[in-house]
């Protein structure tokens, strides 16, 4: 479960990472507080749910690949590789781009759209996680926004911003 600060309730922004190597990427690019990252622990779609019923007005979710995958299909522990198929068809992978892909680890992807400059397709998936995270919590009021994080470059790759 989420371990949040004291006074979570009192914060209007604050950042569910994944890892600390997300925290990182996202206080390079944000500059926030020390005090407003928060580890999301090893279920990171409970501890989405979790923060959101503490009150802040906005959610940044700093994620690596896998992670953002959960968020985006709401499933824990991995999403199956048809499912992130199909949400990559939905983000604009052409089928006949993804057929070499068909047995592959979901952890092959990410190269491939990183390396292949498909930032359009990253920046969906993004804003896929964004929407389902939305809807998941149902929280009128709360914006959340999703993070994608580089483990390889350590550095935020793709955002719903």
């Amino acid at each position: 479960m989420v371990q949040e600060p004291s006074g979570a309730e009192e914060m209007r922004e604050v950042v569910l990472t994944a890892s600390e190597l997300a925290a990182q990427a996202h206080k390079e690019l944000y500059s926030f507080e020390d005090r407003l990252y928060i580890p999301s622990g090893s279920d990171i779609l409970a501890s989405i749910v979790s923060l959101a019923e503490k009150g802040p007005d906005r959610l940044h979710i700093a994620a690596d690949w896998a992670n953002l995958l959960r968020v985006a299909l709401w499933s824990s522990p991995n999403p199956p590789l048809f499912d992130v198929i199909t949400l990559l068809k939905k983000s604009g992978a052409a089928a006949a781009e993804l057929q070499p892909f068909a047995k592959a680890e979901i952890s092959d992807l990410l190269p491939w759209l990183y390396y292949g400059r498909k930032f359009d397709i990253l920046r969906r998936i993004c804003n896929a996680a964004k929407t389902k995270a939305e809807l998941m919590v149902r929280r009128k009021g709360l914006h959340i926004y999703c993070h994608l994080v580089s483990d390889e470059n350590r550095r935020i790759i793709a955002s719903s911003l």
